[in-house]
């Protein structure tokens, strides 16, 4: 049976679309293209609905201990600047997508902020692993201790903001872009306070 030059390019159509399906939704290179297209999406945080208003939960009631992917061990109460605290898994893509907006953010306030990308649920290997692979130049961080109730997140990315006295004053859910002049003033201003 002799196939037609239409019935060749279909072929071949299909073929390739077949392979790039394959690779955008089954390989790391297609997650990674999955989280740069779903960045281009991500909205700026509002800091006025995320406040948070109850003392309650403000209050951190529980020291949390955390260790870094190089296995330094950090408890938050020994931390004395604002923090900047992500709770995110390698496995979520929400996370992957907002992750270089805050690398952006990182970089321009760092010194001013200490910046806790914790996981909750990885082992220090696996996100060591991620953040080599990320370039990502600041320790990313594991669960080491039990986790204070009022951050305890079931969804990722959670996000808290807390000041120097280890109170909450914001909590987002879901994935931004951080990197946003508003964000910035908010942290600046808890620096200097």
């Amino acid at each position: 049976m002799k196939l037609t030059n239409k019935t060749k390019s279909n072929i071949v159509f299909w073929g390739i679309a077949s392979v790039l399906l394959f690779v955008l939704f089954f390989t790391n290179a297609g997650t990674s293209f999955q989280s740069w297209i779903q960045s281009f999406s991500l909205s700026t945080p509002n800091v006025e609905s995320s406040k948070v208003e109850s003392l309650d939960e403000q209050f951190i009631a529980v020291d949390w201990m955390v260790i870094s992917d190089q296995a330094h061990e950090l408890w938050i109460s020994e931390i004395d600047k604002p923090i900047f605290l992500n709770i995110w898994a390698t496995w979520c893509g929400p996370c992957r997508s907002e992750m270089s907006s805050i690398m952006e953010l990182q970089k321009e306030i760092g010194d001013k902020v200490e910046f806790l990308l914790v996981s909750t649920t990885e082992t220090r290997e696996k996100i060591s692993q991620y953040r080599l692979s990320k370039e990502i130049d600041f320790p990313l961080y594991v669960n080491g201790s039990q986790i204070p109730q009022n951050l305890y997140a079931t969804t990722f990315p959670t996000t808290f903001i807390i000041d120097k006295h280890k109170h909450i004053v914001h909590k987002w859910v879901g994935a931004y872009n951080w990197n946003d002049m508003e964000i910035k003033e908010l942290l600046r201003t808890l620096s200097e306070e």
